[in-house]
């Protein structure tokens, strides 16, 4: 497959999901957004190793997740509908130990796919993210909660990745 079709095909296939039907009215309309797109916003051409995804860190990185959704997801619900509140609020501040922009992009996206938490920002020199806590009972175990998410996500993205700010 061409670099092209590599990009082309999932905006398509994205097209073609936004308007429920495939025809071939929206296969010609969605190739013809999708190379707009493209050319409108060419995709960065690196010049380092790309990030090669490690199916077994993968596979942690994904599980690791799926079980802070549901625990953070009871402690909110519980949080909800107790009477007495809880909530104690801190933001970390998290110095990344591998940096790279995909382990940031990727930390970042979990960070606030999980409720009670969220990313408030991210500094790429040095690599810093700052995390919002809801429910922060131990900062040392937030902070080493964090810590273990790089980890995984340094894990599942491998050793090839680009310092951030680096220009690809």
């Amino acid at each position: 497959m061409t670099r092209i079709a590599v990009r082309v095909v999932p905006l398509v296939a994205l097209w073609l999901l936004a308007w429920g039907e495939i025809s071939l009215a929206n296969v010609i309309s969605g190739t013809a957004v999708a190379l707009v797109l493209l050319v409108a916003f060419p995709p960065r051409v690196g010049n380092g190793p790309a990030v090669r995804l490690r199916p077994v860190g993968l596979v942690r990185l994904v599980g690791y997740v799926l079980v802070q959704l549901v625990v953070s997801n009871l402690l909110v619900a519980r949080e909800i509908v107790s009477r007495g509140s809880r909530v104690r609020t801190g933001v970390i501040a998290h110095q990344l130990a591998q940096p790279s922009d995909a382990v940031l992009t990727v930390m970042a996206n979990v960070i606030a796919l999980s409720p009670g938490t969220m990313t408030v920002d991210v500094t790429s020199d040095p690599a810093v993210l700052y995390v919002h806590f809801l429910l922060i009972d131990d900062v040392d175990d937030a902070r080493r909660a964090v810590a273990r998410l790089e980890r995984l996500v340094v894990d599942a993205l491998g050793g090839s990745l680009h310092p951030p700010g680096a220009h690809r």
